[in-house]
């Protein structure tokens, strides 16, 4: 079956920002106006630089972003301390959640007591996924995910054994081939079962050999593009296809060179 993705393309990598946020506003507005709440998963990396300037994004559309209706949980975590220059909620409290109005207790990150055992903090924040999609009908309105020079997502690594989780949404490793080991995930099921939208941000000439082996065509709309995957997925991020929602690449004019002739 054909799987269908969207690709917008911006014209450097101080543009991504700009074009990643605009579709999280509309994202989030939509969600809001439909059900009152706004669920979202975010990953770390470059994304928390892209997300720095999202309160931006909803003053140039002249949006309420209605921040109180949010709920936040991690795509992925690294169990480390807060305060390790790993963590990924560390980032994003930073340079994200400091210059936004979500309330701190639907912000969700793990249990701090427990990063060092990475089975608990697993089972631990599974209940937590579960309840926040619970405030959007049951599914995740969108998942920010990046994707690595390897093709993975999350923690989500090529040749992994949790590539075949078909049950827990949350899982943990403590084998990751990219430090620190010990992570937890968000799993398949949530992402293609559980999700209405996926949106993978990525810029620079190291993504394009992970775009060039993911996407079997490109093809040019009005303003942006739509593309279709490759089967088998070559990696774990183009393995990310919502049975039931939409997936948005959002990568710079770096990343995509010479493959929008692709038809």
């Amino acid at each position: 079956m054909t799987y269908k993705a969207s690709l917008i393309v911006a014209p450097s990598k101080a543009a991504v920002s700009e074009a990643l946020n605009s579709v999280i506003v509309d994202c989030s507005r939509e969600a809001i106006k439909k059900r009152g709440a706004f669920t979202v998963a975010l990953s770390g990396g470059s994304n928390v630089g892209f997300l720095s300037s999202l309160s931006d994004a909803f003053s140039a559309k002249g949006i309420d972003p209605k921040f109180e209706a949010w709920h936040v949980i991690l795509a992925d975590e690294r169990c480390v301390p807060l305060t390790d220059e790993d963590s990924n909620m560390g980032a994003l409290q930073t340079k994200v959640f400091s210059k936004i109005a979500i309330p701190e207790s639907q912000i969700h990150g793990i249990n701090q007591g427990e990063v060092g055992n990475s089975n608990a903090v697993a089972a631990d924040y599974e209940p937590i996924v579960r309840e926040v999609l619970n405030k959007s009908g049951g599914q995740l309105d969108l998942a920010v995910l990046g994707f690595g020079p390897d093709g993975h997502t999350c923690s989500l690594f090529p040749n992994h054994v949790l590539l075949k989780e078909d049950s827990k949404w949350v899982a943990s490793l403590d084998d990751s081939p990219k430090p620190p080991p010990s992570r937890i995930t968000l799993t398949y099921p949530v992402l293609n079962t559980k999700t209405r939208n996926v949106i993978f941000c990525g810029a620079g000439s190291s993504k394009t050999p992970i775009l060039q082996e993911a996407y079997d065509t490109v093809t040019k709309n009005d303003s942006d593009y739509s593309v279709t995957m490759k089967d088998p997925p070559p990696f774990p991020c183009a393995a990310v296809r919502p049975f039931d929602g939409n997936v948005c690449w959002v990568v710079d004019s770096d990343a995509i060179n010479g493959i929008l002739n692709k038809t």
